[in-house]
Parts: structure tokens; C-alpha cells; sequence
């Protein structure tokens, strides 16, 4: 009996994975990346409803596209005056 009384027996190492198939790993990549652009895309489609849900309109609106048509914002009378020229 040589050694520590203590010591737990060596255990072999494990044998190294079997190698991979070329094919097999070019697939896997393939498949992240499509997994990563429907992610993106989904991601972008939802921010995109939740902002439209948020403010009742869907895609972006302008002072020239919006409602009034280029016409800019509707001033109430009690702010018009004629030295402000109703800003």
C-alpha cells in the first residue's frame, strides 16, 4: 500500500467526443441564423405594434402627412393676439 490512505482512485478520462460532420455543423449554422433574423424581425413587428397600439396609429405621422395636411397645429383663440400673430 503505497500512497495516501486517504486519496480517492484515479478515474480515466473520458474519451473525446466523436469528430462532426462538416454538413452537420454548416446545417446548425444555418438554422441560428435563420432562428436569429425571424427573431429580429419578430422583435421589430411587435415594437412596431405595441408603438401603433400606444398612440392609435399605425406607421409615422408628420405636420405634413398627419391629419391637418401640412396646415400645422390649430392655435386656440384665447392665445392669438396680434403681437404674438397667433403663436
Amino acid at each position: 500500500m503505497c500512497g495516501n490512505p486517504f486519496s480517492s482512485p484515479s478515474i480515466p478520462a473520458p474519451p473525446p467526443p466523436p469528430p462532426e460532420d462538416e454538413s452537420a455543423r454548416e446545417a446548425r449554422k444555418r438554422m441560428r441564423e435563420d432562428e436569429q433574423k425571424e427573431t429580429a424581425e419578430k422583435k421589430r413587428d411587435d415594437l412596431e405594434n405595441r408603438i401603433a397600439a400606444l398612440y392609435g396609429t399605425t406607421g409615422r405621422r408628420s405636420l405634413l402627412t398627419g391629419r391637418t395636411g401640412g396646415q400645422g397645429f390649430k392655435v386656440g383663440s384665447e392665445l392669438m393676439s396680434n403681437r404674438t400673430l397667433g403663436a
